[in-house]
């Protein structure tokens, strides 16, 4: 199938968005806090380490914000050169009501992602700002360990929390793109790729692939594309996408899934 033979609307939307939003915020946040640390230093109120510290922040989530930036678009143009060519086996686009479904379904089941969420973060900043805290203090006395341990303890909290308001407002944000979006959501299948509403993926036949897609008929009737991705020191090396199938499109869907995951068939 052609550009010709199928009017489709190339991906204008980072699929990595949502991941984008945190670490832009972050960088901001640390951009201010290293001006500010800086102009305290100056001033003889604050050490050295401070501005030092900021600096190294700064970097830290500015290459982070970059690299997922740069990720992001090089899968908007992948994804763009695969609509555009005759890999896709099958593709629809879903109709309006079918969309806003979709779209309310996926903001009730991510409302969990928007809360700030003060356990894991909050703690481990904590946990290390106690301990660094204590650790600078100890050379003055236990005095000082102890000022040192509390100070360390509630800077490190408040640290946590600001990266977890920054992970949760970044979810609220890309969610709340995500329900006004007023284009219908596309999907296409091709052999071991798969686009799928902005989110694109090929596999390379070795560390990655799709492992198997199974279409599930109960009412409304998904399709489950579980995807292997190469080995990573942290985040899954799996994942798994449940789509919904239009009624005319089961029959066409059904017949190219042997193609879409051939892994499945060795």
């Amino acid at each position: 199938m052609t550009t010709d033979e199928y009017d489709f609307h190339p991906p204008t939307n980072d699929p990595y968005r949502r991941g984008l939003t945190a670490p832009l915020w972050l960088t901001l946040l640390a951009l201010l806090a290293t001006l500010a640390a800086w102009g305290l230093s100056a001033a003889g109120l604050i050490g050295s380490v401070f501005p030092i510290l900021g600096v190294s922040f700064f970097a830290l989530f500015g290459i982070l914000t970059l690299a997922v930036w740069v990720w992001g678009h090089t899968q908007m143009h992948r994804a763009a050169a695969f609509l555009a060519s005759d890999r896709p086996l099958v593709r629809w686009t879903y109709s309006p009501s079918e969309w806003e479904r979709i779209k309310e379904t996926a903001w009730t089941e991510e409302g969990g992602d928007w809360k700030i969420q003060l356990g894991c973060l909050t703690v481990l900043f904590a946990i290390t700002g106690l301990i660094t805290g204590i650790l600078i203090g100890a050379d003055e006395g236990v005095g000082e360990a102890i000022v040192g341990g509390v100070l360390g303890l509630v800077g490190g909290g408040v640290f946590g929390a600001i990266i977890g308001a920054a992970v949760a407002g970044g979810n609220h944000l890309g969610a709340l793109r995500t329900r006004k979006q007023a284009q219908p959501g596309e999907v296409a299948l091709g052999r071991d790729e798969v686009y799928a509403l902005g989110n694109y993926f090929k596999g390379n036949g070795k560390s990655s692939y799709v492992r198997r897609v199974t279409l599930h008929r109960d009412a409304p009737t998904r399709l489950h594309v579980e995807i292997q991705l190469p080995a990573r020191v942290r985040g899954p090396v799996e994942e798994a996408w449940m789509l919904p199938v239009p009624p005319q499109m089961i029959e066409a869907v059904e017949e190219v899934l042997p193609i879409v995951a051939p892994e499945s068939n060795r």
